[in-house]
């Protein structure tokens, strides 16, 4: 399963999951597919802590993913939340969140959770304790996001994912 993606248009997410060897036709399709799904104000989490890039893509391939995910600037990008492999170098997330640090919040982080603990920050600031456990409750009902939709990309190929409802 080299590329997973997830679009819940109800939370304002975008999950993304690399796993293997991403060959760049592959890295084209998932940018093509985001930036047709409109969603560049939407908090994004981006796990490639156990992909690797079959060829290398340069600064400047980086560079024209990050000009076309850009859109037309109407909108601020929601926060990027990048998952990596603290002991390898992954030239492709730090060279995006160096590239695009002046668009929106982007950051590194070694675990989902902590990624997840951030873009929550991010999105909703601090909050009292009321309003976590509201908010904790109601992230529990498996009826939270029914519209949700995820897709498998490989190389040119896509396939429409079920994504199961959690606790159901």
């Amino acid at each position: 399963m080299p590329i997973y993606l997830e679009i819940s248009r109800l939370h304002r997410t975008v999950t993304i999951v690399a796993r293997g060897k991403i060959a760049p036709d592959e890295v084209q399709g998932l940018v093509q597919q985001l930036a047709d799904a409109h969603i560049h104000a939407f908090a994004k989490v981006v796990d490639v802590a156990s992909a690797t890039s079959a060829d290398a893509l340069s600064p400047e391939q980086i560079a024209r993913f990050a000009v076309l995910l850009r859109g037309d600037g109407r909108e601020t990008r929601g926060p990027l939340a990048f998952i990596i492999d603290p002991d390898r170098d992954d030239g492709f997330a730090r060279t995006y969140a160096k590239l695009t640090e002046s668009e929106g919040r982007v950051s590194l982080f070694r675990s989902l959770h902590e990624a997840r603990a951030w873009v929550e920050q991010v999105q909703r600031g601090p909050v009292d304790d009321a309003i976590a456990a509201r908010a904790q409750r109601r992230a529990h009902s498996p009826w939270s996001d029914p519209q949700r939709r995820g897709l498998l990309l490989r190389g040119g190929r896509q396939r429409a994912v079920t994504a199961s409802l959690v606790g159901a």
